[in-house]
């Protein structure tokens, strides 16, 4: 039986830079060695380019790329929940990992192009500090209202939800190395169900394929699958395994 292929997507999870806990974060490029924060407590979810309420009133506002600076983090969020990555059965270590969460405003829409009527939604990724455990896991700390609801644009209040939290790292942080992420969603995080990612050991170390598709050329990532009888029989004992383990924290 021939091994089933990975299908190789093209969304990636950051890495932590190693001079900062946090960087930009679900979906650019691994590639710097990884951070744990320091301290007792989970530290809160920060983003250098949180703004003030006067952005929205910007002509600019309307413009795609201006939406990351237009969109601002809660202050003092409640809802917290703790998450651990668990790497079972790879083939080495991984020294670079990374967090982040993605959170999106559905229903909620801004002019991207006023010429031809497009209009998008608006979409936040927050890179999540973690800490490294003594066992070899690792813990982030996610909240579900991590982002302000306000009226960004005139048009009533956009109300944010966490789409997802995504978790990934490489072996070595070369330029060129696979990277192997996993994500836990909303419904699995909610109700505390872990969520399990599994990857082919053989990937593990490879160097990424390009070819002349500039967006094939930017993915790096592995994601697996989430049923490891997908691989067959030949294949079972030649999978690692990277488990989301979700903890409602008590306010």
């Amino acid at each position: 039986m021939n091994p089933p292929a990975i299908t190789m997507h093209r969304i990636r999870f950051p890495l932590s830079g190693s001079k900062k806990c946090l960087g930009l974060g679900l979906m650019l490029a691994f590639g710097l060695s990884a951070c744990q924060p320091t301290g007792s407590k989970p530290a809160p979810m920060n983003d250098s380019t949180t703004t003030s309420s006067s952005a929205a009133k910007s002509d600019a506002k309307n413009d795609k790329s201006a939406q990351k600076e237009l969109y601002r983090l809660n202050p003092a969020p409640k809802e917290g929940y703790e998450v651990t990555l668990t790497i079972e059965n790879a083939p080495g270590p991984f020294k670079q990992v990374s967090w982040s969460a993605m959170y999106q405003a559905k229903g909620c829409s801004y002019v991207v192009n006023d010429f031809a009527g497009v209009r998008g939604e608006p979409e936040k990724v927050i890179e999540l500090p973690f800490k490294k455990q003594a066992d070899g896991s690792y813990v982030a700390t996610v909240y579900l209202d991590a982002m302000l609801d306000e009226d960004y644009y005139g048009n009533g209040v956009c109300k944010w939800a966490l789409s997802g939290v995504g978790a990934g790292g490489t072996p070595t942080g070369a330029s060129d190395e696979t990277a192997f992420n996993a994500h836990i969603d909303l419904q699995h995080l909610s109700f505390g169900e872990p969520q399990s990612m599994y990857y082919r050991k053989e990937l593990y170390g490879t160097k990424v394929v390009e070819d002349a598709n500039e967006i094939s050329k930017s993915s790096r990532a592995a994601f697996g699958w989430e049923d490891p009888s997908k691989f067959g029989a030949a294949l079972q004992g030649q999978v690692f395994s990277m488990k989301l383990v979700p903890r409602k924290i008590n306010p």
